[in-house]
């Protein structure tokens, strides 16, 4: 391997860690919005059948069925957890090209130092 390989093994190593870095912090965030609403939608289970229930439609607030309402929370819920889902694949498959890298490194950084003789 060249030098220009061993640069090109560490841009990759820096562009996947950087990838990796965004992609756990939408895993956060996306944690954060199931968590948010498994809460929202125990609230709601909670509620009279009879409840006056108003969702934010931009500046308005727009009347809504509880079952509607149950249904859209549970609905996102899903939704929600399969990016989390994708994110995971994302980021582990990431994690293995990661490991590659860092594999192929440390096998030319061995082969230097056989290749340089010792006086």
């Amino acid at each position: 391997m060249s030098q220009d390989k061993v640069t090109r093994i560490v841009k990759e190593i820096n562009t996947l860690k950087t990838s990796c870095e965004k992609l756990n912090a939408q895993l956060e965030e996306l944690i954060t919005q199931k968590v948010e609403n498994e809460i929202l939608l125990e609230e709601v289970k909670n509620l009279e059948d009879d409840a006056v229930l108003h969702k934010l439609v931009g500046l308005i607030l727009v009347r809504e069925e509880k079952n509607k309402c149950y249904d859209t929370i549970t609905r996102r819920i899903h939704y929600i957890t399969g990016e989390i889902e994708s994110r995971k694949k994302v980021i582990s498959n990431s994690e293995e090209k990661l490991k590659k890298l860092f594999s192929d490194l440390e096998v030319h950084t061995n082969q230097r130092k056989v290749a340089i003789p010792q006086s």
